[in-house]
């Protein structure tokens, strides 16, 4: 009697394995791998922009007119456990004082960076997206501005211990672009 238990017990365990291993192959191979977690590696090509920096730059919202100087005092910071740049900005801007806050990640789903920003002035939060190679950070995206959307282009170039080149650039159609704002920061 014992005996006939334990080949029973035995039979239904191999039946059992044999039935669950088709299972779990095919629940395997269906199941995606876990992602990474924390901080992207790629957030180290930003490391050199953490801490203080005196930004001097120029604006003209028209080709057509002269560049106005500005300003401003910028923080960077790792935040979220160093899986995003946070820079604030605090400096004059067409005469009023201007609060700004970016966020810039790197997105291992889609291999892109993305940085949003938002301030005092336009009241809203623009996002961006690109890559960084070259050693240069280009973001894309789309702001409006009285009505019209239009494209907005951003560049952190030349960037080493000491300063950061930076240049936005605007275009109606995608193709055709013009600076509109320009500086350099400077690392204090």
């Amino acid at each position: 009697m014992k005996t006939a238990r334990v080949m029973t017990m035995i039979l239904l365990a191999v039946l059992v394995a044999g039935l669950s291993a088709p299972a779990q192959q095919k629940g395997d191979s269906a199941m995606p791998q876990m992602p990474s977690f924390g901080p992207p590696a790629e957030m180290q090509q930003v490391a050199k922009f953490v801490g203080t920096w005196k930004f001097q730059g120029e604006m003209r919202m028209d080709p057509t007119k002269e560049w106005t100087k500005s300003e401003a005092t910028c923080v960077f910071s790792y935040v979220a456990g160093g899986a995003a740049l946070q820079m604030e900005y605090t400096g004059p801007m067409m005469g009023m004082e201007m609060k700004g806050l970016g966020l810039t990640g790197f997105d291992r789903e889609t291999g892109k960076w993305q940085s949003i920003w938002t301030d005092n002035l336009a009241g809203r939060i623009s996002y961006y997206e690109g890559d960084f190679k070259d050693g240069k950070l280009v973001v894309t995206g789309k702001d409006t501005m009285q009505g019209m959307t239009m494209y907005t282009r951003m560049t952190d170039y030349d960037i080493t211990d000491k300063t950061i080149q930076w240049m936005m650039e605007s275009s109606m159609d995608g193709q055709t672009w013009a600076p509109v704002m320009r500086g350099t920061y400077t690392k204090q």
